[in-house]
């Protein structure tokens, strides 16, 4: 009986506690704007006790973050005792002022809030919290610029995850390792400080980004897995290392889209004599037949799509034309993939893969190359033409988002202008107008000249063919800028040694392919006996008819793990996100009148 009196008594208790809660002061209709709802808040705390005096500032403070008043949120928060406080009350008002001083963009408040419920990091608090307080630091890091410690975070988030939800994190994990450079991972893996979890997230990273060729980053990706048989990433890997395992493109049979006549009928013929010369050493079991299309006759996708339904086509290698390349992006989706040989410059259709020998791609990497060098503030020298504009365009762009500046710049016309057209870039032509209008003005007094060029430029971009280089070279340095470093696109080797007349292009440093620079494969000397052009610069036309044949099977692995490559003739080839195949090019310097690599 006295049990039953004593519950009795404290449901009474309770409910008493219940009706004076809701009885507490409310605002009136007319008051209830946010701003009078602060306020009354506010003076209710100051008469309550200290549990229930942190709940309303608690409220006060939430609705003043809806005002967007995140300071005056702040204050109200940082006058509550935490020390009094229950262990979920004290959490649920650090995490609240950690949110309001990320809105602020205070990440350093943030986690100085955050410190203040050291509970919060141990095994023994809720999941829900544990994982709320991590993500708030993981986001504090990112403010900071701090991947290391946000992938740490998002790692310790991971664990307290269910299984099913941790696939977004896995990916975020391997999407921040993915900005660390191999050097700055060996250093974290060797620090000894990390967790069994960390350091098998760093060792998989490491093991990918050290292997960028496919094979070799299959075999480095089994040996992780041998080793790291209990860890997440091996349960459930990022979706990228997922994705290595997409089957190759398994063509049977391939169609050949290229023009028989035209303007472009002679680049078309290198390109087929290349793929030709590709499938007749194929010694796969899985060796396509080939059929080739006429693109003069079929140069619409309306006419395309119909017939490689009608003919089973599995693949399509083509077309050259830009134009018909961008009718076909425009698409949205293709029926079959399409390797074309050129780029619509925008919105791509899915399955429509672009390969090509870009000059703009070739400025790009050129402004990469030099901002790498040190060199902050650059001219740039391009023909005068709709293509030469591009160049520079792009050029300019790349340089610029690296952080650099192009300071001056021309193109050049006739080579009857090349020595004006340079003294103007360099300003010597002003130099020499100034001390000329100074010898007017002062007749009859001998006056001493030396003629210099502007200093505002530390390197010099060039995209010039064999014969205007050799002319551009000299001028610059009667023009006293041959102490300037030069950067050339491809365009200044004529792609066959010739020292006598190259050196006047010594310094010169020039991104070129494989194919050019480096010792001929068993396809070049085949094709380099049956044409005699193709160690000219034309002979690159049949290195992309190679590289097209021996990089379609690998199209869809290389665009499910971005930065993955494999060898060609043309260059390392990657893909990008718009599906565009990237040549990485080998660079190499002019010396004695013969490009010598750069290593």
């Amino acid at each position: 009986m006295k049990f039953s009196y004593r519950l009795s008594l404290l449901t009474l208790c309770v409910l008493v506690i219940s009706a004076c809660s809701n009885n507490l002061p409310r605002p009136t209709v007319e008051d209830a704007t946010p701003e009078n709802q602060v306020e009354s808040l506010l003076k209710q705390s100051t008469s309550a006790k200290p549990i229930r005096a942190a709940e309303l500032r608690m409220e006060a403070a939430k609705l003043l973050l809806t005002l967007n008043e995140k300071q005056r949120a702040l204050s109200v928060l940082d006058q509550i005792d935490l020390s009094l406080l229950t262990p979920s009350l004290r959490f649920d008002i650090a995490k609240l002022k950690a949110k309001a001083a990320l809105e602020q963009s205070d990440a350093r408040q943030a986690l100085i809030y955050l410190d203040q419920i050291p509970e919060a990091s141990s095994n023994d608090y809720p999941a829900a919290q544990a994982i709320e307080y991590r993500e708030l630091r993981a986001e504090a890091y990112q403010q900071q610029n701090d991947p290391l410690s946000e992938v740490r975070e998002l790692i310790k988030i991971a664990l307290l995850t269910p299984a099913a939800e941790q696939q977004p994190l896995h990916d975020r994990i391997w999407d921040l390792l993915l900005q660390f450079n191999p050097d700055t991972l060996r250093q974290l893996i060797q620090s000894g400080t990390n967790s069994y979890f960390e350091q098998g997230w760093l060792e998989l990273a490491m093991t990918l980004l050290s292997n960028t060729a496919l094979d070799s980053q299959n075999q480095a990706l089994q040996r992780w897995q041998a080793l790291w048989t209990d860890h997440p990433a091996n349960a459930l890997p990022p979706s990228q290392l997922s994705n290595m395992n997409t089957a190759q493109l398994n063509a049977q049979k391939v169609a050949v889209l290229l023009p028989n006549s035209g303007q472009l009928s002679g680049p078309a013929t290198a390109i087929k004599e290349g793929i030709l010369q590709a499938h007749f050493r194929d010694g796969s079991l899985t060796k396509p037949e080939l059929l080739f299309l006429d693109s003069s006759q079929i140069n619409s996708p309306f006419q395309l799509i119909p017939l490689l339904n009608t003919l089973e086509i599995d693949l399509i290698i083509g077309p050259l034309d830009k134009e018909f390349v961008i009718q076909l992006a425009d698409q949205g989706t293709l029926t079959s993939p399409v390797l074309a040989l050129n780029y619509s410059e925008g919105p791509s259709a899915a399955q429509l893969f672009q390969f090509g020998l870009s000059a703009e791609d070739e400025a790009r990497q050129a402004a990469t190359k030099m901002w790498q060098d040190g060199h902050r503030q650059v001219a740039s020298i391009t023909p005068a033409t709709e293509w030469g504009s591009r160049i520079a365009s792009a050029f300019n762009q790349q340089f610029t988002e690296l952080g650099g500046k192009v300071i001056t710049q021309t193109q050049l016309g006739n080579i009857d202008t090349f020595a004006g057209s340079i003294a103007s870039l360099l300003n010597t032509d002003a130099s020499q107008s100034r001390f000329k209008a100074l010898k007017q003005r002062l007749p009859g007094i001998k006056l001493e000249f030396e003629e210099h060029r502007r200093t505002d430029i530390d390197a010099i971009y060039l995209t010039a063919l064999p014969n205007d280089a050799r002319q551009i070279k000299p001028i610059l340095a009667f023009n006293f800028a041959g102490d300037l470093p030069i950067y050339a696109s491809s365009h200044v080797y004529s792609g066959s040694q010739n020292p006598v007349l190259d050196q006047d292009l010594n310094g010169i440093h020039f991104c070129a392919s494989p194919w050019t620079l480096q010792p001929p494969s068993q396809d070049k000397i085949l094709l380099t006996q049956q044409r005699a052009n193709a160690e000219s610069r034309f002979g690159r036309l049949y290195a992309l008819g190679l590289d097209a044949y021996h990089v379609y099977p690998y199209l869809n692995q290389l665009q499910a793990v971005p930065g993955t490559q494999i060898q060609g003739e043309t260059g390392q080839l990657s893909i990008n996100t718009r599906g565009e195949i990237v040549r990485t090019l080998l660079w190499a310097r002019f010396r004695d009148g013969v490009p010598q690599l750069i290593e």
